[in-house]
């Protein structure tokens, strides 16, 4: 099987609103000109994407007020004909991060109809095991939602923010909660691979690929094994990649790695589907 055949849900995606596209309209090979639900419909066609799951990015500059934010993407999913999910954003928002915050993500939920919580703990500049996450967390395991942690330690913000030992911490402090960490835990995977449970593939398999080569990516994959990998790219923004061949870079470097139809399956969407108690 093929991977541009296999159905896949991809896990972590971004769509833009018009406002924040607009602002690149003058620079048509920038990713986010492509953050559209056009051109999603026509990748889903394509390459057989049953769903995207929209994931914010706790970042004002890039998206909108917290609450705003949430109620544009409860109003994408429900006028997408299934084709979009979508997580909830949270945004540092100071001390009221103990209690607003906790009660945006609540709305977010069964008002907007969202599915998930997105933690970027570099854009919130708030370490992932800083106990200002402890409400937000608490409340994620009683409305028994996924959360969704960036996890690729470079650029902004204090490097190890996002690190995979701290979400390790968390992992032990709150087993009630399913852990989903995004980009393998970037260039720290092998924290990641002995201290988290779920992983994306987003943004970071062409860099694996880049560095490793097929053989060593494929061994670092099944050290972390089918059963706890996701599908995700990170689209528009991937490691070295124009936003137009995302989908066949990932697919390409994914067609090298020898695992089974049944592996390739549970990555592809079954992991994600049982996660969320959906169907394809």
């Amino acid at each position: 099987m093929k991977w541009r055949e296999i159905p896949k849900i991809d896990a972590h995606a971004h769509l833009v609103t018009d406002e924040f596209r607009d602002y690149f309209k003058g620079d048509p090979g920038c990713e986010w000109t492509y953050s559209k639900k056009e051109y999603f419909i026509e990748i889903a066609k394509k390459y057989n994407v049953k769903k995207f799951i929209l994931q914010p990015t706790n970042d004002p500059f890039m998206y909108q007020e917290t609450t705003k934010n949430n109620s544009w993407l409860g109003e994408v999913v429900r006028n997408s004909d299934g084709l979009f999910l979508a997580f909830a954003d949270i945004q540092n928002i100071g001390a009221y991060m103990l209690d607003v915050a906790v009660e945006q993500l609540e709305d977010a939920i069964k008002k907007d109809g969202l599915s998930g919580l997105k933690i970027h703990p570099n854009n919130l500049n708030i370490p992932f095991d800083d106990l200002r996450m402890v409400p937000l967390l608490r409340k994620a395991a009683a409305l028994e939602i996924p959360v969704m942690v960036h996890s690729n330690p470079t650029m902004v913000g204090f490097h190890d923010d996002c690190a995979p030992d701290r979400i390790n911490k968390m992992i032990q402090v709150f087993p009630d909660v399913t852990f989903i960490t995004s980009h393998l835990g970037g260039m720290k995977w092998q924290d990641a691979v002995s201290g988290t449970t779920f992983a994306d593939v987003s943004y970071i398999l062409p860099k694996l690929y880049e560095i490793y080569g097929a053989g060593m990516t494929e061994r670092i994959l099944k050290s972390f094994g089918a059963d706890r990998l996701i599908f995700g790219t990170d689209f528009p923004q991937v490691y070295k990649t124009e936003a137009q061949n995302v989908y066949d870079r990932y697919c390409n470097i994914l067609d090298e790695m020898n695992f089974s139809d049944d592996e390739m399956e549970k990555i592809a969407y079954k992991n994600i589907c049982e996660i969320l108690k959906i169907e394809i």
